[in-house]
């Protein structure tokens, strides 16, 4: 059986933090994966809690004993690039903090200001994306102070 080699107290403490506390569902995933095989379970209950591959269960120990805490986090992938360069994105903040409430005006003054021309949508799948404040962060708050049920089964 193919297990994770002992894990020392640090480690132990590192992997039980990321597992409650990191922002990434995958890497909180891959870190509980670890302490459970240095808890000596196998890996097909494991793969099978997981609902993924037994292999990919393989791969995740493979990655922590070659590259440590850093293979437990997704790689960088190829993908459409930034819409708005840094400095444009601080535009659009400086813009946001001006007329909150008018999309359009923020539009149009990036166009004035980048010669780039976005929509309105484009714009507020931005702002959703990175929410500076407005609605979307206060949603946020709300949603965490509300209790979520663990319907689901613990190992």
């Amino acid at each position: 059986m193919k297990y994770v080699k002992p894990l020392n107290e640090t480690e132990i403490e590192t992997l039980h933090h990321m597992h409650h506390a990191h922002p990434s569902r995958r890497a909180r995933m891959r870190a509980h994966c670890l302490l459970l095989s240095h808890q000596r379970y196998t890996i097909p209950p494991i793969a099978r809690f997981y609902q993924v591959n037994r292999r990919r269960v393989s791969v995740w120990i493979d990655r922590w004993h070659t590259w440590g805490l850093v293979g437990l986090y997704d790689r960088p992938r190829s993908g459409r690039p930034d819409t708005f360069t840094a400095e444009e994105q601080q535009k659009v903040q400086q813009y946001l903090h001006e007329t909150p409430k008018d999309v359009k005006r923020i539009v149009e003054a990036l166009a004035q200001a980048t010669h780039k021309r976005v929509s309105t949508k484009t714009l507020k799948r931005y702002l959703k994306k990175n929410a500076r404040g407005g609605n979307a962060a206060r949603s946020r708050q709300r949603n965490r102070r509300t209790p979520r049920s663990t319907g689901g089964a613990n190992m």
